[in-house]
């Protein structure tokens, strides 16, 4: 069976109170202690969707995938070649059972059942609509990829994800599905491995715009406010305190798995916006010219939201 959605990422850190930083004032999550050398930052029902480990580097950990249960990931890894996860391992992610394995790109992969739910209410540290998580799981990654194909191939055949759509000029990338979520894996061709980007949905536009201000003043806001032209999300990016980028957004499409094609992107990544602050010069040039073309165009899409309430498109 294939996972379910992503369902918790994992940080090693040099120092934790950027992150605690990070958690209240962009992400707007519940911080949780544990212990000296570890927090959680909680969004949803769920015991934590982001753990952050005390290390002697800044930088992604891993990423896990939720399964239905035992033997559902069973089924999933049976054809990997994985590392049980150890007593601390289970204690730190708070699941019942885990299993890990590095993907082509090195990336740490774990698949799991059972993780816990919270202790007590969720706290977010301010006025906050929540996210949308549920079974459309913590949100996206989309990981940079020196071979595209290697990587495209452990995700649709070991993982089990399936297309959603690609995009072939200026530069290939393909988004990956677990659940009606648009893309949950995003695989760009790079000349690097590693993580371009994780994101997180809330259900109140107004939660994106207030996490912006406050990304404004004290981080290093990574793409400008703006809305992609193919999964048609209202987001941000901002660099987090690891060096990769967590986006911040809204309004997220849904599949129809009965009726969905796969199809190629061809008019750039954003309708508006998005100005790709993270960019040389050169590079960023390029991309402004790609996007103005788009928005001469008119390129629009309907408003898939109201608060809180969301419905599959085709």
């Amino acid at each position: 069976m294939p996972v379910l959605a992503l369902g918790y990422i994992g940080v090693d850190a040099r120092e934790l109170d950027q992150w605690r930083a990070f958690g209240t004032d962009v992400l707007a999550m519940q911080v949780i202690e544990r212990g000296s050398d570890a927090l959680a930052l909680r969004m949803d029902e769920r015991c934590q969707r982001v753990l952050v480990q005390r290390s002697e580097r800044d930088g992604p950990a891993f990423f896990g995938f939720e399964t239905a249960g035992e033997q559902a990931m069973k089924d999933t890894v049976a054809g990997l070649k994985v590392t049980r996860a150890s007593e601390q391992e289970l204690k730190l992610r708070r699941v019942d059972d885990m299993a890990w394995c590095r993907d082509p790109a090195g990336n740490r992969i774990e698949f799991y059942h059972g993780q816990a739910a919270g202790e007590g209410p969720l706290q977010l540290p301010r006025p906050h609509g929540g996210f949308r998580t549920g079974p459309l799981g913590m949100g996206h990654m989309v990981l940079h990829a020196e071979d595209i194909d290697a990587m495209s191939a452990f995700y649709r055949d070991a993982v089990g994800l399936r297309l959603s759509d690609y995009m072939i000029k200026p530069y290939r990338l393909m988004f990956l599905r677990a659940n009606p979520r648009h893309h949950t894996v995003g695989l760009l061709q790079s000349a690097n491995n590693g993580v371009h980007h994780v994101m997180f949905e809330a259900l109140a536009l107004d939660d994106v715009g207030r996490a912006y201000d406050f990304a404004l003043e004290r981080w290093r806001i990574g793409q400008t406010l703006g809305r992609h032209a193919n999964d048609w999300v209202l987001s941000f990016y901002a660099f987090c305190p690891a060096g990769f980028m967590m986006e911040y957004g809204w309004g997220g499409r849904t599949v129809n798995e009965a009726s969905w094609t796969p199809r190629e992107v061809t008019h750039g990544g954003s309708m508006w916006g998005h100005d790709r602050l993270w960019m040389d010069e050169e590079r960023r040039k390029t991309a402004n010219e790609v996007r103005r073309k788009t928005i001469l165009s008119g390129l629009g899409a309907p408003l898939q939201v109201t608060r809180g309430q969301y419905k599959e498109v085709d």
